[in-house]
């Protein structure tokens, strides 16, 4: 096979996680005066215990409104992983904050590249005062991501390599659709594009994933949980609530609508973030009450709505309700035993409800995609319910789309078919000239990472949709 044949690199840099990064000097002054000469850069350098890197934080003078340049401005948190400036770069964007920091992607770990890790605007440290919500775009984010990677070519001049996973896939998207050139190429995880505000097509999709017992046990403790299990899950979750070791606050959505949309999105967050192999922890819908409760706290936890995490997730909420669209999540088999309505969730966005655009800015992403995109790589997990979502190809160039079989929302090129593993990095490889480092294995730290990928609360998840009662 392709990719048996060399386990080093072509052309540029050494690969493996243990390899010594070069000397800090691509410049007389050292990378980190390098770094800081940059206009409107600042830059630290950081302690890091991952092997074979120089970690720096860096903040990007950015304006708010890029058609404004000499308008307000505010600062976006970078991550920067230096291995090597002849190395390729790797972007990895999160669409969320900036929780990889200093943990190598699966790309970076394959490719012995360098990776820089961008938190997405008004999220976490790189929000403005007084935030002018309308200026929370894609493209507004793609011309964010143009003036670094811009910026950074100037010390880095190899090849560069967008990528980021859910959220951050679409990100890296956006960034080709108005900015194609900027990179070699863009290799998205289970990347999902909604058509509308909800989209109908994740529902169907949800009914066919996974082994029908697993299915049906998954359906029947949510129902269990509703119907005959609410008051014990309401008292524990209270008394979770109050653990002076770690107390959650429930003022944005009070605690008894929290829990019901945590048993509402037990089934999505099982084949998100579980799937197949976890089938056998799926408890009898006549278990204990620990044993239920603990699964509900494992797969979609109360806890997720407390006031912080709505807080985090405030400018998703924004974006989902004017550009992104979201996924139709309701739960017909468990519709009849909701109690809460449209006015229970209100609390969970924080600025004025956005206009939704109709779908205008996803259906031009994927016009564009589908006639003019190249260079991309698609991975998605075939019992992911985000995949419900999928891209199409149509006729993009030099691209390819793959599936891991069975496949979580944490699909991953190396958990791929032999075939089709090679196939996705060979691309890769032309696009870079490196060879990968193949099996190249996730660190404990990346896996950890991996593993904190941002769950949006399903107290939002619900606040996105209306009601039942309320739909036309």
């Amino acid at each position: 096979m392709l990719l048996r044949a060399a386990l080093v690199l072509v052309a540029l840099a050494a690969c493996g996680d243990n390899l010594p990064p070069k000397p800090d000097a691509p410049g007389a002054g050292g990378l980190l005066a390098e770094l800081n000469a940059l206009p409107g850069v600042t830059a630290t350098q950081t302690p890091t215990d991952t092997a074979g890197f120089t970690y720096f934080v860096l903040y990007f003078t950015q304006p708010v409104d890029h058609d404004d340049p000499t308008g307000p401005t505010f600062r976006q948190e970078v991550s920067l992983l230096h291995r090597d400036t002849e190395a390729p770069m790797i972007v990895q964007t999160s669409g969320y904050w900036d929780y990889y920091r200093d943990s190598p992607v699966e790309l970076t770990r394959l490719y012995g590249a360098n990776q820089i890790s961008i938190e997405h605007r008004f999220f976490a440290e790189s929000r403005p005062s007084n935030p002018d919500w309308t200026k929370l775009t894609i493209r507004q984010m793609a011309a964010d991501q143009h003036a670094i990677i811009t910026a950074l070519k100037t010390i880095y001049p190899a090849a560069y390599i967008t990528t980021g996973g859910s959220k951050g896939g679409m990100t890296a998207i956006y960034h080709r659709r108005f900015y194609p050139d900027d990179v070699q190429g863009t290799v998205p995880y289970v990347a999902p594009i909604s058509f509308g505000a909800p989209d109908a097509r994740y529902a169907p999709f949800l009914d066919t994933i996974g082994p029908p017992a697993c299915r049906q046990a998954v359906r029947d403790v949510a129902l269990e949980l509703l119907m005959n299990r609410r008051a014990m899950v309401e008292t524990r979750a209270q008394a979770q609530a109050v653990d002076p070791q770690d107390p959650h606050s429930y003022t944005r959505i009070t605690l008894r609508p929290a829990v019901e949309s945590s048993i509402a999105s037990i089934e999505w967050a099982f084949w998100q973030y579980y799937g197949v192999n976890f089938c056998n922890a799926v408890p009898p819908a006549n278990d204990t009450d620990d044993k239920l409760w603990r699964f509900l706290d494992l797969i979609s936890p109360v806890t997720d709505n407390d006031d912080d995490q709505i807080a985090a997730f405030d400018a998703y909420y924004f974006q989902a309700e004017h550009q992104l669209g979201y996924p139709d999540a309701a739960v017909p088999y468990l519709e009849p035993h909701l109690m809460f309505g449209d006015a229970d969730y209100a609390g969970a966005l924080p600025t004025a409800k956005p206009a939704y655009d109709g779908g205008a800015a996803m259906r031009d992403v994927d016009d564009w995609l589908q006639a003019n995109g190249s260079r991309f790589v698609f991975v998605y997990g075939q019992w992911d319910p985000w995949t419900g979502g999928k891209f199409e190809l149509g006729q993009a160039t030099d691209s390819l789309m793959v599936t891991q079989a069975s496949g979580t929302h944490g699909a991953r090129i190396t958990r791929l078919t032999e075939t089709d593993r090679d196939a996705a990095l060979a691309k890769v490889t032309a696009w870079t000239g490196v060879t990968p480092d193949v099996p190249a294995p996730m660190t404990a730290r990346a896996r950890e990472h991996d593993e904190r990928m941002p769950r949006v609360p399903p107290a939002i998840v619900r606040a996105l949709r209306p009601a039942v009662s309320s739909r036309p």
